[in-house]
This record gives C-alpha cells, structure tokens and sequence, in this order.
C-alpha cells in the first residue's frame, strides 16, 4: 500500500509545488525587468499572478485525480470474502504458513495481560508498548505488550532455536536502541534479557528493509537491491507520512503549535527530507544513519544548471547558534561528493562567522524563523520552536 501512500502525498502537494514554481519564474521577470530599467507599470496582482489569485485558481483541481486514486485503491484492497484459493500467491502463503498461526488469547488472559501493562510495566518504564500509553483504548495501548507475551510464549515452547528474530517497523524507542540519528540500531537490553530468562534464545529485532538486506546477504540473488531500496523508502515513507499528520493536526488546543523541539533528530530530519520534497527538489534520500558523510540529505536542486544538480543538505536540531565550523565541514563534504551546492538547516540560527563564510561559497542558510515559514506554505504546518528544557536539541 506504500505505493498509494506515495501517490497521495505527491498529489496533494501538487498544487503547492505548481504555485511555488509559478512564483519563482515571476520573481524571475521581476528581476529581469529590474534589470533593464524599465518604467513601465506591471504587477502580477493585476493579471492574477499573485499566489492568492493562483491557488484559488487551483483549490480543489487535484481532487479528480484523488478520487480516482481512491477509487483505485478501493479495486486494490481485497476483503475477506474476496480471498480465494485460486490466487497462487494466497494458497503458497497459506502452504508456509499452515499449523504455524498460534492460537488467540481467552478473553480472561487478555484482560491480565493489559492489566499488567498499563499498572505495572508501563509507569515503570518496561518495554515494549510504554510510548504508546497515551492511546484511546487500554487495549490499543497494551497492543505491543501483547505481541510480546506471544512472542516468549511461543518461544518457550520451541526450545530447539537458539535465536528468535522478529520483523517489526515500530521503530520507537520503547523496542530499539536508538543510534546517534535517533534511528533504531539493536533490541532493548531489557527485552534481550527477558527473551534469554524465559527461553534461553538470543533475540534479533530488525525491519523489513533490515530482514531483506539479511536475506540478500545470505541467499544472494534472492532479493534484489532494488526492492530493498523500496521497501526502506515505504519505511521512511510511512514514518514522514505519520509525523506530518501528527503535526498537522495535534491533540490538544494547548498543542495547537507543536513544539519541533519535541522531534527526535532523526524524525526532524525526516520532516526536512518532506519539506524540500514539496519544494521541488528531486531524487531526494537520507544518508545511512551509521554512515557519517558530513550531510543528511542527498538531493538534485529544481533549477540546477548542470546534470548531476547534486545538492547536500545539512540538518541541525539545535538552540544555539551554528558556529562557522559546520559551515566548513559541509563545504568539505560538497568537496568530497563533488555537489554542485549545499543547504544548512537549523532550528536556531547561524554565527556571523557562518553567514559570512556561507556567503562566499555555494551554500545556503536556513535558520529557524525562514524554516518555519517554508513548513507553512509548503506543508500546510504551523510549529514553533518553543522552550522544553528537558529535551536535549
């Protein structure tokens, strides 16, 4: 379903992009006109191409092609009463799978199991599932707990395997140990333990896009770069799509600004990997988190005016001003991959020593307040960088 995500996204945002671009070719005749000195009288409010008058022009074109999307989702999902056993995919899963689905919980051990997560695990910070104790339902909350409790009962009745592996995209931090980027690297200790205790088995936690890499590894030609690429963009993806709803529309009337401060680094990132994809800018990829190339984002800049158009972003979630070495440092990473310019982002704001030396080279400045001002026209999101104390930036 990543591929209907993508194609929403992309959809709804077309209207922003188009009005964006429509601007910088007029700014563009402006500029020219300033330049050849000419007193003839000529304003884009007058023509309708002021961008009020250009997204008014185009409020609610996209929504054909939204309906037919959804239409077509709709043909795509399949229900249960759908499912039969002609389709050959179906019928091989149900081969792999078959004596191999443990059986439901009673209702009574359910009623146990959320009991203890939200009375005992949870206040006291036991993983998994605490981060989700703000849910609607005790159930949903303890969802995750639940899947653990299958997970070591299963386990403790297979005593053969020495190592259970388990395949989730949660990816918070109440599963994983989170790396520098704040992107999951390994298991909780705590889960590891409590797997050894009940079972003597090593637990292996890995994503999707992990799970594959591991199985092109050890079966090579078994799946491809390609589709492991896929999948951990859908992964990204999903995570991006997730926080812009979350940020689009918060909790609470207090919330009504959400605090960016809030974001972990690397879902800060994800937010400007989102935002210069509205802005236009193309074949658009993080770097490996546990890859240290001294920029965030990989990208090719709308108006290049060469090829490649290769573009690397640096992205700095912090409170103070950014000193001129990490002006340095992203000159030298443009070095390294011959990029053709270079963007520095930051929650804060930028040392005159930065702005000075940003000014000589290739290389743009993005500080807090302008940041903010793109997530609104670009993202339709109103945040603010407020003051949280508690949250190390």
């Amino acid at each position: 379903m990543s591929q209907f995500r993508e194609t929403r996204l992309l959809l709804s945002q077309a209207n922003t992009r188009a009005v964006a671009e429509i601007r910088k070719s007029i700014v563009r005749l402006i500029e020219f006109r300033q330049h050849n000195m000419t007193d003839r009288k000529w304003e884009p409010q007058a023509y309708g191409l002021d961008e009020q008058s250009i997204m008014a022009r185009l409020d609610g074109a996209m929504d054909p092609a939204l309906a037919e999307l959804q239409a077509l989702q709709d043909e795509h999902d399949i229900g249960p009463g759908e499912i039969t056993s002609e389709d050959p995919i179906l019928a091989h899963l149900e081969d792999i799978t078959k004596g191999k689905i443990g059986e439901p919980y009673t209702q009574e051990r359910l009623m146990r199991l959320v009991k203890e997560a939200i009375e005992f695990r949870f206040p006291n910070g036991i993983p998994p599932g605490y981060k989700d104790a703000d849910k609607a339902s005790a159930y949903r909350s303890a969802g995750d707990y639940i899947l653990w409790s299958q997970v070591l009962d299963h386990a403790s009745q297979v005593s053969r395997y020495g190592r259970v592996a388990l395949v989730t995209n949660d990816v918070k931090g109440d599963w994983w140990i989170l790396d520098k980027k704040g992107a999951p690297d390994r298991a909780r200790p705590e889960l590891r333990q409590e797997l050894f205790e009940r079972t003597g088995a090593e637990l292996k936690l890995l994503t999707l896009s992990g799970f594959l890499e591991v199985a092109a590894h050890q079966f090579p030609g078994s799946v491809s770069d390609d589709t492991v690429r896929a999948v951990r963009e859908s992964e990204v993806m999903t995570r991006v799509e997730a926080l812009l709803g979350d940020l689009r529309h918060p909790g609470s009337e207090a919330e009504a600004k959400p605090d960016l401060f809030n974001l972990s680094v690397v879902m800060f990132e994800q937010l400007i990997l989102a935002l210069f994809t509205a802005m236009g800018y193309a074949n658009i990829e993080s770097t490996p988190a546990k890859e240290d190339l001294g920029y965030d984002i990989l990208a090719k800049h709308p108006h290049s005016n060469r090829g490649d158009g290769a573009t690397i972003i640096e992205v700095k979630l912090s409170r103070w001003p950014v000193a001129v070495s990490a002006v340095r440092q992203l000159l030298g990473a443009m070095q390294v991959a011959e990029a053709e310019s270079g963007v520095l982002v930051t929650s804060s704001s930028f040392a005159p020593a930065a702005q000075a030396l940003a000014a000589e080279h290739s290389i743009q400045l993005m500080d807090g307040k302008h940041l903010l001002a793109l997530l609104l026209e670009f993202l339709d999101i109103e945040a603010t960088f407020g003051s949280n104390p508690d949250k190390e930036a």
